[in-house]
């Protein structure tokens, strides 16, 4: 697995032992940043459901101020740390919460420009969302990215406004802003972009299992 942009593009990340995790594609990582563009740029990340670690890093490579991964799974966590000392030498621009996302963000303060979250395949995340807005996680011009299956819908909390949703393959990626900072978007003119692809991506490339991304 290799990161697929910015500064860093090409760099190879290495991905956790066994099967637990499964790292979101490189064409669905593209997309989501060619999206995000520059508010990626000196933004402070939050990677919930971190996994490999790969949008994390993905982040820092296309200009991120600082990082925060949050999983509970021993294996991605060493993995992370592994590739955190090898990819950001400056300790202060990247934090590991060996927790679950739910206990992370009771935990954390502060903002966060971007918050990316990538729960197991089928679970969704209204818990996380709920928990990012009541607990003022999330920067008023930040912007909160769900990964999920293209057959169903993020749930989001009241206080977020859908800003857009894109489709590649089986995956989805829905955005989110702080509601106040744009208006909302109706169901039927959420922007879509799907995959070109003559074929699917499969599904096990971007989907895992519980715990982990």
């Amino acid at each position: 697995m290799r990161l697929s942009g910015g500064e860093r593009s090409g760099q190879r990340l290495a991905a956790p032992r066994g099967s637990r995790t499964r790292p979101t594609p490189a064409k669905v990582r593209e997309a989501l940043f060619a999206v995000l563009g520059k508010r990626v740029e000196g933004a402070r990340v939050l990677d919930l459901f971190a996994g490999s670690g790969a949008l994390g890093f993905e982040a820092i490579s296309r200009g991120a101020a600082s990082v925060v991964f949050v999983d509970n799974d021993a294996n991605a966590v060493m993995s992370i740390r592994r590739n955190a000392v090898r990819l950001i030498p400056d300790p202060e621009r990247w934090r590991i919460l060996p927790m679950t996302a739910s206990r992370a963000l009771r935990t954390l303060r502060g903002t966060f420009d971007v918050v990316l979250v990538d729960p197991p395949y089928q679970r969704g995340a209204a818990e996380e969302l709920t928990l990012l807005m009541q607990r003022g996680l999330l920067a008023q011009s930040g912007v909160a990215v769900v990964e999920h299956p293209s057959s169903a819908r993020a749930t989001l909390p009241a206080s977020l406004s859908l800003l857009k949703q894109t489709r590649y393959g089986d995956t989805a990626l829905t955005f989110a802003i702080v509601r106040g900072d744009g208006e909302t978007v109706p169901e039927d003119r959420v922007q879509t972009v799907a995959s070109r692809r003559s074929s699917p991506a499969k599904t096990p490339g971007g989907r895992r299992r519980p715990g982990t991304r």
